[in-house]
């Protein structure tokens, strides 16, 4: 499985008409469809805590490696991009040539307080703040 580049011009001023790729989502995979697709390769208990911790991991690299954007409720998103050279034009991108990195992109579940329209991320509700002292 391989993900998708798309290419796309600069438009800034001082670098117009330049080419780069840029990773595309080819769709989503929530929780259920991940623990469905562990299923099939692992007996859950109790015990086997362990084990489907590393299934998770197992399956969220396949199906980022096939392009899916990787969504874990109350944790966050997950998502490949590329980090890609700029060319002059299409047929010049070469792809083994042109994509410099690939990196994992995470952003975490956010929901709007509905009083204050804040955003309150439930990885982090209820954390307390303190300065480090030596």
């Amino acid at each position: 499985m391989a993900i998708k580049i798309r290419l796309f011009q600069r438009q800034r001023k001082d670098i117009k008409g330049k080419w780069y790729g840029k990773a595309v989502s080819t769709g989503l995979v929530d929780t259920r469809e991940l623990a469905r697709a562990i299923s099939h390769s692992n007996s859950v208990t109790e015990s086997d805590v362990y084990a489907v911790i590393k299934a998770l991991v197992a399956e969220m690299r396949y199906q980022l490696q096939s392009g899916k954007t990787v969504v874990v409720e109350d944790l966050g998103r997950f998502h490949l991009t590329v980090k890609s050279e700029m060319v002059d034009s299409p047929e010049a991108y070469n792809i083994k040539k042109h994509v410099r990195e690939v990196k994992l992109k995470f952003t975490p579940t956010a929901h709007r307080n509905q009083t204050d329209r804040t955003l309150q991320r439930p990885l982090t509700i209820g954390t307390q703040v303190e300065r480090w002292t030596i």
